[in-house]
């Protein structure tokens, strides 16, 4: 973004005209492959504690004062990769799955950031715990072009991820449903659904392997585990969905035409929550070695 410091983001008028500079050749072509949407790239930075002080963060064995009134960059900052790491985990840690990381009030808060405050002319003055605030506005534009943004909640000491975005640019279809469908694929909360899924899949083909005589045997087995998972109600308590995230689910096994070893796995989930207030549906396409 020809950005030396996150604090010049504001200065910025146009995000979209920037990336679709010549500069951004190289950029744009990582956006198209395929690989592009297990890739996620957060900003901005974060704080990692105040300086030190005797006063108000003091070093346990001397007196010492560390001076940052002269350069931003003078404080300590962390990458915001690891905030979204450990909102992953906790998900994960909650509820076996990893799509509670986004939303303040949804597994996307980052809570308790050091704040620094400091007099200047006077008067009391804070240091956000974030290089930059992001406004709203923004916080969607630099998702749009592959960002995840930790943002600030303004007159507190929390921010948090309002969105997951990977870096794979979403490709336009003729039809709204394959659209929506791809666009969700490029979003880490879809995609740690519909990932964890086909993992366990292939556990259960390695598991069982030489088991499965024909394509039916493989499929009732399938549809049979995937069940565990499903509960069909409209508004399910949050216990429920932690442990049945599903609302409806399908397996569909198919041969592989010209290859005698393998079967084609089609999986369809519909997950109990909604995007943009409707239902939607996440679907894979895998291959399983039969012998």
């Amino acid at each position: 973004m020809g950005l030396n410091s996150w604090t010049e983001l504001p200065n910025i008028k146009d995000l979209y005209a920037i990336f679709e500079g010549p500069a951004y050749t190289k950029w744009r072509a990582l956006r198209d492959s395929e690989d592009s949407r297990y890739l996620g790239l957060t900003a901005p930075r974060f704080l990692l504690r105040q300086p030190y002080s005797p006063t108000d963060n003091p070093v346990k064995n001397f007196n010492y004062y560390e001076d940052v009134s002269q350069n931003h960059e003078d404080y300590l900052w962390g990458n915001t990769a690891w905030m979204l790491a450990c909102n992953i985990a906790d998900s994960f840690a909650k509820y076996r799955w990893c799509p509670n990381i986004i939303g303040p009030q949804s597994g996307g808060a980052v809570k308790d950031l050091p704040v620094h405050l400091f007099e200047t002319m006077g008067q009391i003055q804070a240091k956000i715990p974030t290089e930059v605030l992001v406004t709203d506005r923004r916080e969607f534009e630099l998702a749009e072009e592959g960002f995840i943004t930790l943002t600030m909640r303004k007159d507190s000491d929390n921010a948090a991820f309002f969105s997951a975005n990977s870096v794979q640019k979403p490709k336009h279809f003729p039809g709204k449903d394959a659209e929506t469908n791809y666009k969700l694929g490029t979003q880490l909360p879809y995609l740690f659904i519909i990932n964890r899924l086909a993992h366990y899949i292939k556990v259960l083909q390695r598991e069982q392997l030489g088991s499965w005589k024909e394509r039916s045997d493989l499929e009732r087995e399938l549809n049979t585990w995937i069940r565990q998972y499903v509960a069909d109600q409209e508004n399910p308590p949050a216990d429920v969905r932690s442990r049945k995230p599903l609302r409806a689910a399908k397996v569909e096994v198919m041969d592989v035409e010209g290859e005698p070893g393998w079967y084609q796995v089609a999986l369809s989930v519909r997950p109990h929550f909604k995007f943009m207030g409707a239902n939607f549906e996440l679907s894979l396409v895998g291959r399983l070695d039969r012998e």
